[in-house]
């Protein structure tokens, strides 16, 4: 599938097409739609950027589909902008939208905030200056929904019922505070929004009030672990023919080796802060250097940075020093 692909039938009443990202490595979303049947509302999972390419795409998607805006009902599976983008425009055109409770809830907090609340770490952990302004200047057009919007909240273990299918939603905390997985037993079927990622690793970022994000993440890959899911239907990309519990394997090794990467860094260089130690990481980014990478691609690394390292002081295995701002081993 590319970003200019028709709709895909996955399984009966189950179809994914694409809708484009403009100027985003990811390229496209996933944008996943089960039809209702007769007297039954359509699902959608997920919506693109607010931009008028993604806005044209999923309309087109939903169109030939036969799909109709008030008779639809539109699932996040969490609050990043590829995927809430269009909840505005969709709202207006006569969808209603579902998002789990404590995603939405963390949503509206932050969204009181002006997505602000993790500024001030940043600078106190040595983000680099032009890092940390473009990330101040422009993170909420590529990341965040600024404004709010309606919703229907659901709870961990809630169903949603279309077109023949019964999917439970499953809390999985990590990649954002209350990101959501929609599974279906009878078809051994699970839409994974960002949770698992089959050719890249999700980003686990640190997040204003959450005390140590990529322990959720970890506990949650458990979670999913031993899942029943043949078909496995990620947010970006494709399973690639790997089985959940094959990737999930992939991703804790992934952050096994980065946790004591960054554990060997801390205890050559006693006290060095975040910013440093980001640096001193290897990251599979474009350029050769901390300085040829981009502006966004340095903050999302800086961020999955403090996230593992929130996770080791967590552990008792370093301790962040106030007076130096630095990080020590214990």
């Amino acid at each position: 599938m590319n970003e200019n692909s028709a709709p895909k039938q996955i399984k009966d009443n189950i179809y994914v097409f694409p809708i484009v990202l403009p100027d985003n490595p990811l390229k496209w979303l996933n944008c996943y739609a089960i039809k209702g049947r007769a007297g039954e509302r359509s699902l959608l999972i997920d919506s693109g950027f607010n931009r008028p390419e993604c806005l044209e795409a999923l309309c087109c998607g939903m169109a030939s589909l036969g799909l109709e805006p008030e008779n639809t009902d539109v699932f996040f599976t969490h609050l990043h902008a590829d995927h809430t983008g269009n909840a505005h425009a969709l709202e207006e055109l006569g969808c209603r939208l579902i998002m789990g409770r404590k995603e939405y809830g963390f949503m509206r907090a932050q969204q009181e905030l002006n997505w602000g609340g993790d500024i001030d770490r940043a600078m106190r952990e040595g983000a680099d200056a032009a890092c940390l302004e473009n990330a101040r200047d422009n993170k909420q057009s590529f990341l965040f929904e600024s404004e709010p919007f309606s919703t229907d909240c659901v709870d961990d273990g809630d169903e949603l019922c279309c077109g023949g299918h019964r999917l439970r939603c499953i809390l999985t905390p990590g990649h954002t505070p209350g990101h959501m997985c929609l599974y279906s037993a009878q078809d051994r079927l699970v839409f994974l929004g960002d949770h698992v990622l089959f050719d890249i690793s999700p980003n686990i970022t640190d997040w204003n009030g959450v005390d140590d994000s990529l322990g959720d993440y970890l506990a949650s890959l458990e979670k999913m672990r031993g899942l029943r899911a043949e078909i496995c239907l990620p947010g970006h990309r494709t399973a690639f023919g790997k089985s959940l519990d094959e990737r999930i394997d992939e991703l804790i090794e992934h952050h096994g080796h980065r946790l004591a990467e960054l554990e060997d860094i801390i205890g050559q260089n006693s006290g060095i802060n975040a910013g440093e130690i980001a640096k001193s990481l290897s990251w599979h980014m474009r350029g050769k250097t901390w300085e040829e990478y981009s502006l966004s691609s340095r903050w999302f690394a800086f961020k999955e940075t403090l996230a593992h390292l929130d996770h080791l002081a967590a552990l008792g295995r370093i301790e962040y020093t106030a007076d130096t701002g630095g990080y020590i081993k214990r």
